[in-house]
């Protein structure tokens, strides 16, 4: 039987395939694009976007980047300015340059709840208690549609924030008796070791993590603290937040084939086949604010040939473990910091660590489950990690 998340796509598709319906999306995209957009004029002027019949035509078509992004984010916004209702700024690595900004309009937005009313009914139903560990408090924000997203599924959703007192955040989620929730991987892992070593023995129902690479490592430690199945989702804010999430057999990601098209392309820049491996390339279907065509994410998988149990028969992405880009070369090898994460998480003890190369060698420092004991942890350089969705919430 085909998982929920499944369902509720091919009920958008209104009785074509998948594929006609992605290509005729694509085609609308580009027209809107090319109409309203000075970036995408310059970047398609050579292209005669008004003849593309097939995918093949389409992956002929330059890829946007983060720098285009960045340099030009005001230029890909399709409507006018009134129309905006969101704006996300993210991280950027300099000190100079124009920052990196996502425009959403109210329609982009309702449709990120939307996928999160249906994607999170492959974890939970109307019964849960659901904790909410992501940034909420701005309209609009990841945690704040993913709390309408629920209400409409009509389980209790209690949007808490990141985590500042684990001990604070540990009552709250006795106190409400909650049965699921979502969070980062480190930030979960540090609550759940910290009930672990106060003797607080409890199962939940099902976690969720997000917002950061999955170690295998941390979702088996969570899997055994709570009693639980342990979810994961790929999204970044770029995407609308939302991608693709694990169905209960957690074989890959179910993707948002709807709203959003997925390539995995060679460092040549060539569309691969399923089974290889590159980097991760998505085009927006239907946002109005600001569309992105082949926008390359910098991250490195896979689509998996083989199809999920539940029944599933669209595509389906492996878990993304690193970067294209992430590795460090020592000696001849080459390490990432998936590589690191599951070495260093494996043992029980360690709840974060921080990671420099200096003169060659790895200096690694270890957070245990002491250092998050006090009233309220402070942000430190150990918090500082590599994530996938990264809105500061301004």
């Amino acid at each position: 039987m085909k998982n929920p998340l499944e369902k509720w796509i091919l009920s958008k598709t209104r009785g074509v395939s998948i594929e006609e319906f992605q290509i005729a999306k694509i085609k609308e995209t580009l027209n809107h694009a090319c109409g309203n957009s000075k970036f995408y004029r310059k970047l398609y002027e050579e292209a005669d976007v008004s003849e593309l019949k097939t995918f093949v035509d389409f992956q002929q078509l330059p890829f946007v980047t983060a720098k285009d992004l960045t340099d030009y984010g005001v230029h890909m916004i399709c409507v006018p300015q009134s129309e905006i209702e969101r704006i996300v700024t993210l991280e950027t690595s300099g000190t100079s340059g124009n920052p990196k900004r996502v425009y959403f309009t109210g329609e982009d937005l309702e449709l990120t709840t939307d996928f999160f009313h249906n994607g999170m009914r492959c974890l939970i139903d109307e019964s849960d208690n659901f904790m909410i560990l992501l940034p909420y408090k701005t309209p609009g924000s990841v945690g704040d549609l993913l709390r309408l997203g629920l209400n409409r599924l009509g389980c209790s959703a209690f949007a808490y924030g990141l985590i500042e007192d684990y001990r604070q955040a540990g009552e709250f989620l006795l106190k409400n008796k909650m049965t699921s929730l979502v969070g980062s991987p480190v930030q979960v892992l540090k609550l759940a070791e910290l009930m672990k070593a106060e003797n607080i023995d409890m199962k939940l129902n099902s976690v969720l993590l997000t917002a950061d690479y999955v170690p295998d490592a941390i979702a088996e430690r969570l899997a055994a603290i709570w009693k639980c199945e342990v979810f994961e989702h790929y999204g970044m804010t770029e995407m609308g937040f939302g991608g693709g999430v694990f169905c209960e057999y957690r074989k890959g990601y179910h993707l948002r084939e709807a709203d959003l098209f997925f390539e995995i392309i060679s460092e040549e820049g060539i569309a691969l086949p399923e089974g290889e491996y590159g980097e991760i390339v998505f085009t927006t279907l239907t946002r109005k604010g600001m569309p992105l065509v082949r926008y390359k994410t910098g991250d490195y998988g896979r689509f998996i040939k083989e199809r999920c149990p539940c029944g599933g028969t669209l595509k389906l992405m492996e878990k993304v473990k690193r970067r294209v880009d992430g590795g460090v070369s020592i000696r001849g090898s080459e390490f990432h910091i998936s590589d690191f994460d599951e070495m260093l998480f494996s043992c029980d003890k360690i709840i974060d660590y921080n990671l420099e190369l200096r003169d060659g060698k790895f200096n690694i420092e270890i957070m245990t489950i002491n250092d998050v004991k006090g009233n309220k942890e402070q942000h430190s350089r150990l918090l500082k990690r590599q994530i996938i969705n990264k809105g500061d919430e301004k």
